[in-house]
């Protein structure tokens, strides 16, 4: 770590130029960061208004939230990750709501469905996240904001804006048309996208396998307000196409989303102010192993599934003598369906989910005061969740005793489950001068066990994304997890430099984990399907610790840096392992210069090797690398610019610890070995706003 964090230093540094204050705001430039200061933490913030992403799904703009990691299954198969956990552990949401994705393996993650539209913007609470952030985030989470009072003008005006980009590897093409109306009371803006990609190649030009995509999107925001009124309200239609994921058993065939956001907020005084929001999205998902990977016709498979969402919030918030009462309630449901059949014997159909349903109720209460120049916030939340699953059937089931041992205790067993938990959080910050201030953090936090943990019956490859490779068994008997955790800080600020390094440790009981099964009649079928065993969920106890730090510097007014360094160590503690697919440490560091016309910007991403690996689930360890990417912006007048991205500037071959393995066979890259990234890739987009 010692070593990585000289050499980032010593080669080059950030990409933004800010000010520190109580609230911290980092000037516009090409991703366009705001790191907030609060009482209680800091807020780093993404702004999406005019970023260009080498990567359609942002993936590479998350990196610069410090902690923050996206482990790859395919190029618009993206999960996020925070300190060590990733998934279902790590909740992303919309205008404050989760969204459920269809996939079992989470081919359409939640970040697969963030687009650059006006107003919208990514934020991560780091440390702990209070209890008015949301239920079942274990330490915090990330939400993307699509409502923003910036859309509102102080006067009358229309806008719109082409892109058109265009990406040296595999032909890519990222075209979008934006445009809108807004006031001083009213705002309407839509967004059309068509994003597509052929297969690419790593630095040695060998063909990364099934990298293509196809993706339109569709969007509308709207906006009115009053004095005392004001509702919001966001629809995205996000069509994907036939679609790689080659660290999954599967690829896309299709994926149909709609989701909404509708909002509400009435200020009936300055000291307070009420909240309801209402949300939903519907997704139908189809996935095959046969249309783009080798497979023999006995083996064909095709996985239809489909999901839908909807919730609803309540907060009030209300002022109380330098006091900050905060109450608030929410209730989300989701059901998820997913049928098994081989289309090219028609031999087959396992009804695998079946009116699978959860439903989360909530309700919290958060208090923020100062006391003797400290800044207290504590808060409590309760969360009831309750599961169900339907019967199950195999077409199998007849012809294997096996099957139909498992078909039958699975329909015969209790399948309503239910989970009552209480978060507790208390946050304490104070200034120790002028520039310097510390900040603790300490919490318990619960998770329920997801829908795959509890009922996948029949040993299948389904992980919720975590892209091992092994089959996995459901288990009924599951625990919630509870994580007790710490988080420490000391932040360094001025008007020219901003130093936040924060340090976390945390226990989580009853962590959930894939164990070798000890079921005979899954392990018979899992052994003849792949000759392993399946994992089975189970719970165990697990240790998180490490680090990140977020560095910034404005050297004048046309040159200014960034750093962002993260190290997390992650074991399960009855057996002193590592957890699967963690992190490595790495430091991103850039050097951005910035003039009226021109933004340039040099990156410098560095990763340690990863040796703790999951021996349990052939986790391969990683060797570190270095690579560089390069960032412009040309304003050629007001209206229209030029950007360009050249990532991996060195065309350096390398295989990152999260890219993930591959799973299609009959290529160069053996079925097993990990996937390498992409080579150098340079992208150009024309903007033009008329």
């Amino acid at each position: 770590m010692k070593k990585i964090l000289f050499a980032g230093l010593s080669v080059t540094c950030c990409n933004f130029t800010f000010t520190a204050d109580a609230e911290t705001a980092i000037s516009e430039n090409i991703e366009r960061i705001n790191v907030i200061g609060s009482q209680q933490a800091t807020v780093a913030q993404l702004s999406l208004d005019d970023m260009v992403s080498s990567e359609v799904d942002f993936r590479d703009a998350m990196k610069k939230l410090p902690g923050v990691h996206t482990n790859n299954n395919g190029p618009v198969t993206a999960v996020t990750q925070y300190r060590g956990l990733f998934g279902d552990r790590v909740p992303l949401l919309f205008a404050g709501s989760p969204l459920a994705g269809a996939g079992p393996n989470a081919m359409d993650s939640p970040l697969s469905h963030v687009f650059a539209m006006p107003g919208t913007s990514i934020s991560l609470h780091r440390g702990i996240a209070p209890v008015s952030h949301g239920a079942e985030t274990l330490t915090s989470n990330i939400r993307v904001n699509v409502f923003d009072d910036a859309a509102f003008t102080s006067e009358s005006e229309w806008f719109s804006k082409l892109s058109a980009g265009f990406g040296e590897q595999g032909n890519a093409r990222n075209t979008s048309l934006m445009g809108g109306y807004a006031n001083a009371d009213t705002y309407l803006h839509g967004f059309i996208a068509d994003q597509q990609q052929d297969d690419v190649e790593d630095g040695e030009n060998g063909r990364i396998p099934n990298s293509f995509f196809d993706r339109q999107a569709f969007g509308l925001n709207t906006g009115w307000r009053t004095n005392k009124h004001q509702f919001n309200g966001h629809y995205q239609v996000v069509d994907t196409g036939e679609s790689g994921t080659a660290a999954l058993a599967m690829d896309i065939i299709y994926i149909d989303s709609r989701s909404y956001r509708l909002q509400y907020q009435y200020e009936p005084s300055l000291h307070s102010q009420l909240t309801l929001s209402a949300s939903g999205n519907s997704n139908q998902h189809g996935m095959n192993n046969f249309s783009f990977r080798s497979r023999m016709d006995p083996m064909a498979r095709l996985n239809t599934v489909d999901s839908l969402s909807r919730g609803y919030n309540a907060q009030w918030l209300q002022h109380l003598d330098g006091s900050v009462l905060t109450a608030g309630a929410n209730w989300h449901s989701q059901s998820h369906n997913s049928v098994i059949t081989n289309p090219k014997l028609n031999n087959l159909t396992i009804n695998n989910f079946n009116n699978i349903e959860r439903t989360l109720a909530s309700g919290y209460l958060q208090w923020d005061t100062n006391v003797s120049d400290i800044t207290y916030s504590g808060g409590m939340r309760y969360t009831r969740v309750e599961m169900s699953a339907g019967n199950v059937s195999n077409s199998m089931a007849m012809m294997n005793p096996m099957v139909a041992t498992l078909v039958n205790r699975f329909n015969d067993a209790d399948r309503n489950k239910d989970f009552d938990f209480v978060d507790l959080t208390l946050h304490a910050t104070s200034p120790l001068s002028d520039n310097w201030s510390w900040q603790i953090g300490m919490a318990q936090k619960n998770r329920a066990p997801s829908y795959t943990e509890m009922f996948v019956w029949l040993p299948l490859g389904i992980s919720a994304g975590r892209a091992d490779g092994r089959n996995y068994l459901g288990n009924l008997d599951l625990q919630h997890e509870t994580a007790s955790q710490i988080d420490l800080s000391v932040t360094y600020a001025n008007d020219k430099l901003t130093i936040a390094p924060r340090l976390f440790y945390q226990q989580v009981a009853d962590f959930i984990v894939g164990d070798p099964s000890t079921d005979m009649p899954a392990n018979r079928i899992s052994n003849m399907m792949t000759g392993n065993i399946p994992l089975q969920w189970q719970n165990v106890d697990a240790t998180l610790y490490g680090a990140d730090l977020e560095a910034l510097a404005s050297i004048n007014k046309h040159w200014s840096v960034q750093m962002i360094a993260s190290y997390v160590k992650a074991e399960r503690d009855d057996s002193n392992t590592p957890l699967y697919r963690i992190a490595p440490a790495t430091l991103i560091t850039t050097l951005q210069w910035e003039t009226g016309q021109w933004q340039l910007a040099l990156e410098s991403e560095l990763a340690a090797r990863q040796s703790s690996v999951s021996e349990q689930q052939n986790e391969q360890r990683s060797a570190g690398y270095g690579v560089f990417n390069a960032h412009f912006t040309y304003n050629i007048n007001k209206n229209l610019a030029i950007k360009g991205i050249v990532s991996n500037l060195f065309d350096k071959q390398y295989q990152p610890h999260l890219g993930g393995i591959n799973r299609v066979a009959g290529e160069a890259l053996p079925v097993g070995e990990k996937l390498f990234a992409q080579g150098r890739d340079i992208n150009l987009t024309i903007a033009l706003q008329f």
